[in-house]
């Protein structure tokens, strides 16, 4: 009988520590649970000869009990730097090295992936010739609290203009979803206070800033996908269209587009002209001195779609190349009423890449001939027309 209190206290000092024990594996943190990998940063664009730093960081939740306090507040997504590896699908458009430095070295699509602990991620890149800012986006501002990270721009063909900033750290990611204004630009969208104003355009790449409260301003240029166009600038410019008589019908709608723009239009139609005679004759070199245009578009090629040696063309589409200079030009093909015979991918492939407008789909209302399009077909046909051009200068 004299033992039962050591015994006791023996079996009350078990209970306490497993008291605690238990205290602290419902109460404690245990570790972390990553949830993913992802890339910061991250280009879309980027030109030949430059280079980009990327990123990775872990998203993860500390692993917490699950008392009525976590059940009630749910587990917050942290984000952490990770020490990754990177990989590029093609090492002849892109390298990258060890620290996640990406080098472009010709024209073309790469997919950059990441790998750390079993995780990956990926993007994709596209590798441009040329690109006036080296690598798109472009995000400057913000503070320590709210750094910008990525920005999404889009405009479709029914004028639907979406816009994301996302950001690292507690600010609240901006996203803007709005018809966009038939105005010229700057536009102005405005959204809990914050103000975004896309102010200038170059084709797809398009520049703005973000406004928030204290006057903190965020200004970003970023490559715009969709296929909407943005409106165009040709303030003091002068826009020559030549060609057969497609060049009159498309001078017709094309006039007031042009004049919205800023610039002055001067329509040179050669009616039942053809490539050949428009380079046999000198006749474009003549204008171009006449005039001295900023800008040329060329409307030609539909009294050809018949020829049975189009390849014979292609010497003729060159020497128009020659004649051009360094003036920016377009050359907008043969609406084909009728399959061809070749003289669409001659023009296309002797002149100038991708400032060829194909209309060979072309489908609107066409006068008794069957060729021509009526005035509502023209206007169609440079509806389309326009916005190809506005996303290509």
């Amino acid at each position: 009988m004299e033992k039962r209190p050591k015994y006791a206290l023996r079996f009350a000092l078990v209970a306490i520590a497993a008291g605690v024990a238990l205290f602290f594996v419902f109460q404690e943190r245990t570790g972390r649970d990553v949830l993913r990998i992802n890339i910061s940063r991250k280009p879309t664009h980027i030109a030949v000869g430059q280079k980009s730093r990327l990123a990775a960081f872990e998203e993860f939740q500390e692993e917490k009990s699950l008392d009525a306090a976590s059940a009630a507040t749910g587990h917050e997504v942290l984000r952490a730097p990770i020490n990754a590896k990177w990989s590029v699908s093609d090492p002849q458009v892109a390298s990258i090295s060890e620290d996640g430095t990406l080098t472009a070295l010709k024209p073309g699509r790469v997919t950059v992936q990441t790998y750390w602990e079993g995780f990956k991620a990926s993007t994709t890149v596209d590798v441009r010739k040329n690109l006036p800012t080296g690598v798109l986006p472009r995000i400057e501002g913000g503070n320590s609290r709210c750094v910008p990270q990525d920005v999404d721009l889009s405009l479709s063909d029914d004028r639907s203009l979406h816009f994301q900033l996302r950001f690292d750290g507690a600010c609240e990611n901006l996203t803007i979803d709005a018809p966009a204004p038939d105005q010229k630009l700057p536009w102005k969208f405005e959204r809990k206070g914050v103000r975004l104003e896309i102010r200038g355009a170059s084709g797809p790449i398009v520049s703005g800033i973000v406004s928030a409260s204290g006057g903190r301003e965020i200004s970003f240029t970023t490559w715009s996908d969709g296929p909407g166009a943005y409106p165009l600038t040709l303030a003091g410019k002068t826009v020559l269209l030549v060609g057969d008589s497609m060049a009159e019908g498309l001078g017709w709608t094309m006039k007031g587009k042009v004049e919205n723009a800023g610039g002055r239009l001067i329509v040179i139609p050669w009616f039942s002209s053809t490539t050949s005679a428009w380079a046999g004759e000198g006749r474009l070199k003549a204008e171009i001195a006449r005039y001295n245009p900023d800008i040329i578009f060329i409307a030609l090629g539909s009294n050809e779609i018949f020829l049975s040696q189009p390849e014979l063309e292609a010497p003729q589409v060159r020497k128009l190349v020659s004649e051009l200079g360094d003036i920016p030009a377009y050359w907008i093909g043969p609406p084909s009423w009728k399959p061809d015979h070749g003289i669409v991918r001659v023009i296309e492939d002797n002149f100038i890449p991708d400032r060829f407008y194909n209309s060979n789909d072309l489908n609107v209302p066409r006068r008794k001939d069957g060729a021509h399009p009526t005035v509502e077909g023209y206007a169609t046909w440079s509806d389309l027309i326009w916005n190809w051009y506005a996303r290509k200068v």
